[in-house]
């Protein structure tokens, strides 16, 4: 009789390869794509463990996935590196995306399964889209029913409260109730101001745990409404989050859009509705399609451990009478809550602030001394500074006595101001022109641009983008504002010295381009460039589905189409020395090496540096900063 051959299971595999690791002592196991729905006790013998990986699929139905950790994986005390993600185990995607903080992720779960548990049962509503579309009309219409035709603009965001439940749902569907908690979700609305000024501050709260709103004007264009700028926008920094479009004003104009090609285009797009604050058309529609959206988005039920949820309900009762707590404060409603380790402490904040509940910088010295924010009351500060007129007569210089004037309100101390300028700070928004006495706003700037000069046999160089915001161009000027020769500056451009090169950077964010020239000493120029990369490549790695494709125009034919960097060196790296490429009414050939060259040394970037930080006594300045830190750069005098 033919022997049957044993079928191994995924636990059987991962079961060899534990004791195989046990026997060479290894640092690194990998078990993932496994899809084990166990995971073996004997981890724990792996004591010497550095890193785990367990990764899975979500967007698969191949296989089963974790639902549970042995206690045993809490004897790897040596681990660096964990990664769960694609499992089914109740910990929240912010904390498993923390990978690099294994005991965090660990005592978390065993924290879960040892309490009774909440259902987190909130999400952000974001509404956003041009100025004067009608967004704060339509949250008027939502919460109160109400209908003012003499609203103001909104000068920053605006949040408000919505408690939903599932009678407000209808048809046959209903959410059932969690065990331990109320069906009710909470709907944090961010009501955004569409003022120009105010773009560059939305990614750092447009989030991806969040439900999107885009208000349109029936009476415009698509293209006068920005759709598809919005759209991009929105899948830049909130990933895929869901997407309602939302005509308003149709008691005026009916809503005129290419709904099927928005909609293939940009999937994240669940419906396209119609509206109109000033009647109440339509509303009750969109408030039941928003309902029927949150009960059933990812994540929106994520447990939390009864002594989480606990500090996070009194943080936020503490964010409506006080604006700002002490990390002693909040040290202490953590140990009257039983959350007593450092790691969960730590962990919790961390989890709060990505929510939105609370803004807290533990990785920065000077902010962490603030403590616990209240966000509301940061962006509140924030933009009274960017909507504060002088500040546009003074070209965008603040100064300390108009932040003083600007935040005169009792609620922002005289000793609280300079966080709200230090916060600017950490968001690019702002560099120091002498430390805290003055501050440049490169959003604030004028926007006509400065005669720099002939560039016609600089290095060039371009990005091309599928969108871009005004930001990636301050933030730019924010970084390498060190370097700014003799002041030449605007709000989309600005001319670097380093050494005896300059170079000129400009933006065109109608034509979705950053240019580059570089001129001076023919064998450094490279070097300057490099420098610029790199700090674009560090905003662009902050921007989720950013597009940014490298572009070199033809050094001796400028008018010919750039030509993408990425096939140059695929071209270079398989021989090819050279390609034709038409220019007008001629071919031309391009030796390919030749053009390299130029860029960078040997077909790779020859220095990346990540500059930051502000200009103290003529010295760059920063903390925990590759170049700031480097004694080269920190002897080096800058021309401004």
């Amino acid at each position: 009789m033919a022997k049957r051959l044993k079928k191994y299971t995924a636990e059987d595999i991962a079961l060899k390869r534990i004791r195989d690791a046990a026997k060479t002592n290894a640092k690194n196991l990998d078990l993932s794509w496994l899809y084990l729905s166990e995971l073996p006790s004997e981890i724990g013998q792996l004591k010497n463990l550095k890193t785990l990986r367990i990764l899975n699929r979500m967007d698969t139905s191949e296989g089963a996935r974790l639902s549970s950790l042995p206690r045993e994986i809490r004897q790897l005390s040596n681990l660096i590196e964990l990664d769960l993600r694609g499992n089914s185990l109740p910990i929240p995607p912010e904390i498993l995306n923390k990978t690099d903080q294994p005991q965090a992720i660990i005592n978390y779960y065993f924290t879960i399964v040892a309490q009774p548990k909440y259902a987190l049962n909130e999400i952000k509503l974001l509404m956003v889209g041009q100025g004067s579309v009608g967004k704060t009309s339509l949250v008027q219409q939502i919460l109160y029913r109400n209908f003012d035709q003499n609203q103001t603009k909104t000068q920053g965001i605006s949040i408000n409260q919505w408690q939903l439940d599932d009678r407000q749902l209808t048809g046959d569907y209903k959410k059932q109730s969690i065990t331990n908690n109320p069906s009710t979700i909470k709907l944090n609305i961010w009501d955004f101001g569409g003022q120009e000024i105010m773009h560059a501050t939305h990614q750092f709260f447009l989030t991806k745990r969040s439900l999107y709103l885009l208000v349109v004007d029936a009476r415009l264009t698509q293209e006068e409404n920005r759709v598809e700028y919005w759209l991009k926008i929105i899948q830049s920094f909130g990933g895929e989050s869901p997407v309602l479009l939302v005509g308003n004003k149709t008691d005026q104009h009916p809503l005129d859009i290419d709904r099927t090609g928005l909609q293939k285009k940009y999937p994240n797009i669940v419906d396209i509705l119609e509206a109109s604050a000033a009647t109440g058309a339509g509303i009750e529609a969109l408030k039941v399609k928003i309902a029927k959206l949150v009960y059933t988005l990812p994540h929106i039920h994520d447990l939390l451990p009864e002594t989480w949820f606990s500090v996070k309900s009194k943080l936020q009762e503490l964010g409506r009478a006080k604006n700002f707590i002490t990390q002693d404060e909040y040290l202490n409603l953590c140990g009257a809550n039983n959350v007593n380790d450092e790691s969960s402490q730590n962990s919790l904040i961390g989890f709060l602030h990505d929510l939105g509940v609370v803004l807290h910088f533990q990785d920065d010295r000077r902010l962490a001394e603030l403590g616990i924010l209240n966000p509301q009351w940061v962006t509140k500060g924030v933009y009274k500074i960017l909507n504060y007129k002088p500040l546009f007569d003074n070209k965008g210089v603040l100064t300390l006595p108009m932040l003083d004037e600007v935040l005169s309100d009792k609620s922002y101390p005289k000793n609280k101001r300079l966080f709200i300028v230090d916060m600017m700070k950490k968001f690019e928004l702002c560099y120091s022109i002498e430390p805290d006495k003055s501050f440049l706003i490169p959003d604030l700037l004028p926007k006509d641009e400065i005669y720099t000069g002939e560039w016609d046999d600089a290095l060039a160089f371009q990005y091309h983008y599928n969108v871009l915001p005004s930001s990636i161009i301050s933030r730019f000027i924010v970084r390498m504002n060190a370097f700014i020769h003799k002041n030449t500056i605007w709000r989309s451009g600005v001319v670097l010295k380093c050494g005896d090169n300059t170079a000129l950077i400009k933006a065109d964010i109608e034509d979705k381009k950053i240019y580059i020239w570089v001129n001076g000493k023919e064998d450094t120029r490279r070097d300057l460039l490099a420098m610029i990369r790199g700090e674009f490549d560090a905003i662009h790695k902050t921007i989720t589905k950013i597009e940014a494709v490298e572009k070199v125009p033809l050094p001796d034919a400028p008018e010919a189409t750039p030509i993408d960097l990425e096939f140059l060196q695929r071209l270079a790296s398989d021989g090819r020395e050279s390609l034709p490429v038409q220019v007008g009414n001629r071919i031309i050939d391009l030796v390919v090496k030749e053009v390299l060259n130029k860029i960078q040394v040997d077909g790779k970037r020859n220095i990346t540096i990540n500059i930051g930080g502000d200009v103290e006594g003529n010295i760059i300045a920063g903390d925990d900063n590759e170049a700031t830190n480097s004694p080269r750069l920190k002897k080096k005098r800058i021309n401004r």
